[in-house]
């Protein structure tokens, strides 16, 4: 089901996925703190406020140590607790309690950057009238496997099976295009890192207009976070992430039979099957809505479901 990659020169890519292997998790900033952190975060006067404490509450949140941390953005004595209390209960004594630093930072990631969400396997309209298809991923947390997306109607019926490249930037700090890159992926908490996996709304736009990036034709844009970490990257009035989209590109020298370059954060697919995904939307009465480019909130009523699941999460 899952395929292995060809590079661009069409060797083959041998890509050991384990759940339990180290997990890279950098793109490294100030005093070595992980992406999508780029500075310490303490408790000091005035308290260190913005998205980096978000993400942290939400993650700690995840943890068995922690009890109902409030998400509110600010970094204050709540926060300062449930850093210790997470700090205490997994073992980390060579650190400054209640300072969340680059130790503290790499082992919530570890532990907690899995969201578990799993589909529910139930048709798009299960969701509400509105929803006339449904798009389902499965990916891993190494990204530089190529996974198969399906496209389904709004009574689960399959339409089209297709290739899907779920990775972001990468690891190495090269971001030319197109780049074809070789490792996990930047993690999906940061800008242009991995597709955000979760449950999430989705809708047909017309095409970006720059076809060397996004293709010619219309893409599917991810608009508003439902469950797993999509809820709060997503979500439709303060989302932590923006522009992501399914669409495809005109890559210089790509051929179908080698792996598609890394994205900033979109997923990617062949050419064709993008085209497909189009024609057969519009079959099903899907509107294509006039491109809004980002605009946030989101202008209309989504059309569609996805589910972005990462396999060994669960």
């Amino acid at each position: 089901f899952f395929k292995k990659m060809r590079g661009v020169g069409g060797a083959a890519v041998v890509v050991l996925w384990c759940l339990s292997a180290a997990w890279q998790i950098v793109g490294q900033n100030g005093d070595d703190m992980p992406s999508p952190w780029y500075r310490v975060l303490e408790l000091e006067n005035p308290m260190m406020a913005g998205t980096d404490v978000r993400i942290m509450q939400e993650l700690l949140n995840r943890s068995p140590c922690v009890d109902g941390l409030q998400v509110d953005y600010v970094f204050g004595q709540a926060s300062e607790a449930a850093v210790a209390s997470f700090q205490k209960c997994s073992g980390l004594t060579d650190v400054p309690s209640g300072v969340f630093e680059s130790k503290t930072a790499n082992l919530l990631l570890y532990l907690h950057a899995c969201d578990g969400y799993r589909s529910l396997g139930v048709p798009a309209r299960e969701f509400g009238d509105q929803y006339l298809y449904k798009i389902h991923v499965q990916v891993f947390r190494d990204r530089n496997w190529e996974t198969r997306g399906l496209l389904l109607d709004r009574d689960n019926k399959v339409l089209h099976v297709f290739t899907v490249r779920a990775h972001g930037w990468a690891l190495t700090g090269n971001h030319s295009w197109p780049d074809f890159t070789q490792d996990a992926g930047l993690n999906q908490f940061t800008s242009n890192g991995n597709t955000p996996t979760g449950l999430m709304e989705v809708d047909l736009n017309s095409p970006e207009n720059d076809d060397p990036l996004y293709g010619p034709y219309p893409v599917n844009r991810f608009v508003n976070g439902v469950r797993g970490n999509a809820a709060f990257l997503l979500n439709t009035t303060e989302p932590v992430r923006t522009g992501i989209l399914l669409h495809t590109g005109q890559w210089p020298g790509w051929t179908p039979d080698q792996r598609m370059p890394d994205s900033a954060g979109c997923m990617h697919a062949h050419p064709n099957d993008i085209r497909i995904i189009w024609k057969l939307l519009v079959r099903l009465g899907v509107q294509v809505r006039d491109n809004p480019f980002g605009t946030i909130p989101y202008p209309y009523e989504a059309q569609g479901i996805a589910e972005i699941e990462q396999v060994g999460c669960q």
